[in-house]
């Protein structure tokens, strides 16, 4: 909690120094490099395709729990850490990166590290829901995201579990681009005991994968005039929306392992977004 603690307040606050060095997507910052104009749109345009995807991809609810559900009364919380690889350094100076030109300063960070906090809580049928708080480091972003899970064979011995997730989260507090991610997991896997005595100790590890789909949604909050000088508009990879474009609907895959010792869970996954970004994620939690 002592570390947890000057994380929310960080992402809370925004005083003016605070302002002077956050590592925010600034897209009015893809019309300069350099201290020079840009005049590529379609340079402009790639760069900010790339930005919405890679940061969908890190802002997502990823599957760090196992292909089974908690239980009528079962409870979780969890502190959480997930790292998600960006596409921070171009060829050279004069063909940046995605992530150069929506940096103020042109040096971006490599890895976007969300410290956060998760919770879930068991409902009858197999049914769960959680939500989940993090905050998106070295910046005055926070993401903020929720889901809901059902195990199909939950309590089948001779069956794998199987688990089908469905969540959103949101990217919060930028002045310039607003954001969302829709995602969805099939995962399976099963949970083996183990010590020295089996069902007395109650140690457990699961090792579980599956696939998904990872849909983003974006809006920029700048003035019409500037999208068009930018060349960039609002996208989505939801079809029902006006914004829909081509190329913002993910297939995703994952694999991950929970290691169970009585209330105490450790759980370790890793996320391929194809055309994304790889990202690693943690949780230290009880499990009740």
């Amino acid at each position: 909690m002592r570390v947890l603690l000057p994380l929310i307040a960080a992402s809370v606050l925004s005083t003016s120094a605070w302002a002077t060095f956050p590592d925010d997507v600034s897209l009015t910052s893809m019309g300069t490099w350099r201290g020079e104009p840009v005049d590529n749109q379609r340079a402009i345009g790639d760069a900010y395709g790339l930005v919405v995807r890679q940061l969908a991809a890190g802002i997502m609810n990823t599957p760090t729990a196992p292909a089974e559900t908690l239980g009528l009364n079962g409870f979780d919380v969890s502190l959480t850490n997930t790292w998600a690889f960006l596409s921070a350094r171009g060829d050279d100076m004069n063909h940046p990166a995605a992530w150069e030109r929506t940096h103020q300063d042109e040096d971006p960070t490599h890895v976007m590290w969300r410290p956060g906090i998760s919770l879930r809580k068991g409902l009858p049928l197999s049914l769960e829901v959680g939500a989940n708080w993090s905050w998106i480091a070295f910046s005055r972003q926070t993401a903020i995201g929720g889901f809901g899970r059902w195990s199909v064979f939950e309590g089948w011995k001779k069956a794998p579990d199987v688990a089908m997730q469905l969540g959103y989260a949101g990217y919060v507090g930028n002045e310039e681009l607003e954001l969302g991610a829709l995602d969805g997991s099939l995962s399976f896997g099963y949970t083996f005991p183990f010590g020295y005595l089996v069902g007395v100790n109650q140690a457990a590890v699961s090792p579980y994968g599956g696939v998904g789909f990872l849909k983003a949604n974006a809006s920029p909050r700048i003035g019409k005039s500037e999208q068009d000088a930018l060349g960039i508009s609002a996208v989505s990879g939801m079809k029902s929306k006006d914004s829909f474009t081509e190329g913002f609907t993910q297939v995703t895959t994952h694999l991950g392992l929970r290691i169970r010792s009585g209330d105490f869970t450790l759980n370790t996954a890793g996320t391929i977004v194809p055309k994304a970004l790889p990202t690693i994620s943690m949780a230290v939690g009880l499990t009740y």
